[in-house]
């Protein structure tokens, strides 16, 4: 049913954008209606945290959309002209972070001398464990696979031979070795993937710090330190998870390229069965095709899920935000009834 809906969509719409195979995996989730986001504590915070969850995560969702769209329209190029493309979602997260970390330094804090005493606190302190170690493992695979393909990749003679997709020539490491030494394919090397190296390290470092400093953020003397516990959980809670998002959408579209351009075929000893039209009797691939075809199966579905991911939580930001007004709403007619 699922392949059937992505074969229609197809021939509208290119399942390379991650929108598709999103689209696909949102549905599925609602298999389990669980809420991603629980509780939006009335406070000063409200506001912001309903602003990343659900502005923010269309943000991303966006950003994917038409990063992976392009690919699909544009013939020629450089060799390298999608190394801002990869990492644009886990980039956008970070962003995201950024302004809600400067919005967030606005809130009202208590007068100097009148705030509590507490421990210094860990930056994982509120996060979810599970979350981080989601994000942990796609980080990890995220930095092998890019410090792999820069590792494997040179600088290849003008005159070639080159195979797959040809760019005009650079003198630039972007092609690996293609069959041992038979030839040369681009794709690889640090122009293509040192921006998604470092986008990852700076989204990393921001998360740390941003959460970092809501837990040691000040609060008045007066107010019990459990008291404020469950808004800081929510606000690490809905971060990490918005970083997670961006982070599997960039993965995907790293396995994505990775594996398209690692299933490159070379045909030899044509057979022409008519003036127009041949096939080859013979055909050569590559040192890891056997790894590619998955690898870009792969991609598809995590380029997908982190789309998904990003969809169910701005979509479970705006209903944990309305079970909340209802909630506070329920609590004044209550009050007011008693009186």
């Amino acid at each position: 049913m699922i392949i059937s809906f992505l074969s229609d969509v197809n021939k509208v719409v290119p399942i390379e954008m991650a929108l598709v195979v999103g689209c696909a995996l949102f549905a599925l989730s609602w298999v389990r209606p669980r809420r991603l986001v629980t509780d939006l504590h009335d406070g000063p915070r409200r506001r912001i945290l309903i602003w990343v969850g659900a502005l923010g995560s269309i943000t991303v969702v966006a950003i994917a959309s038409a990063t992976s769209a392009i690919p699909v329209s544009i013939v020629g190029g450089t060799g390298f002209e999608g190394w801002w493309r990869r990492p644009a979602p886990l980039l956008a997260a970070t962003l995201v972070l950024v302004v809600a970390s400067i919005a967030m330094q606005r809130l009202p804090q208590p007068p100097r001398g009148e705030h509590a005493i507490t421990p210094h606190r860990s930056w994982a302190t509120f996060a979810p464990r599970p979350a981080l170690g989601l994000g942990a493992a796609v980080a990890l695979v995220i930095g092998a696979t890019a410090g792999w393909q820069i590792a494997i990749a040179g600088p290849a003679p003008a005159e070639g031979p080159f195979f797959g997709y040809v760019p005009d020539y650079t003198p630039l490491p972007i092609y690996r070795s293609f069959n041992s030494g038979y030839g040369y394919v681009a794709g690889a090397g640090w122009p293509n993937h040192l921006a998604t190296l470092i986008t990852l390290a700076v989204a990393i470092a921001v998360l740390v710090l941003v959460l970092r400093h809501d837990a040691n953020r000040a609060m008045p003397a007066q107010v019990m330190v459990p008291s404020t516990a469950p808004a800081r959980q929510s606000t690490a809670r809905l971060f990490t998870l918005l970083v997670v998002a961006g982070g599997i959408t960039t993965l995907g579209a790293l396995w994505l390229h990775v594996g398209s351009y690692g299933t490159t075929l070379v045909g030899l000893d044509e057979r022409w069965v008519s003036a127009e039209q041949s096939f080859p009797q013979l055909t050569i691939d590559g040192e890891y095709s056997a790894l590619a075809r998955p690898m870009k199966m792969a991609g598809y579905v995590l380029q997908g899920a982190g789309v998904a991911l990003a969809l169910r939580l701005a979509v479970d930001t705006l209903r944990a935000a309305y079970s909340t007004r209802t909630t506070a709403s329920l609590r004044v007619d209550s009050s007011i009834a008693a009186r």
